[in-house]
Order: structure tokens, then sequence, then C-alpha cells
């Protein structure tokens, strides 16, 4: 769970395999009361190939975090 201010909580759900290597992650955001909105998904992270960092992705979200929220607040009746 992430504070990302005014009221807002930013939260990653990380889905491993049956090796325990990380699969997916979804990224939420919401306030409490209103539930949250996926905002950011990745998916077959686990592929053979496929190099993933559980804290780039978190780099990663910080520097899109205003795109996210514009995700967000679309997606939230107002």
């Amino acid at each position: 769970l992430y504070d990302i201010g005014d009221g807002l909580t930013l939260v990653n759900i990380v889905t491993k395999n049956e090796a325990g290597k990380t699969k997916a992650v979804h990224t939420y955001i919401g306030y409490e009361g209103d539930g949250f909105v996926c905002v950011a998904h990745s998916e077959g992270l686990d592929q053979p190939g496929v190099i993933y960092s559980y804290s780039s992705h978190v780099r990663m979200l910080n520097a899109n975090l205003p795109y996210l929220l514009d995700c967000f607040w679309s997606n939230v009746k107002q």
C-alpha cells in the first residue's frame, strides 16, 4: 500500500506461479469507502526471456503517477 496523497491509496497485487516467481502485477488506486480502480497491469512476467524487477516496476509507477491518476479519475463516478 502506498499513500499517494489526497486520501488516495495505490495498491499492487502480486500473483506468483507455483515456483514462486512473479507471474502478474495489478495496480489499483482508490480511496476509503469507494473501492479501487485497476489503473495498470503486467502479465506473463514468468515467461521465458522476461526480465522483471519489482523495484523497477515501482519506479515506473512513480514516474507515471499523473497518467495513472488520470486513469483513476476517468473511471470514477464524480
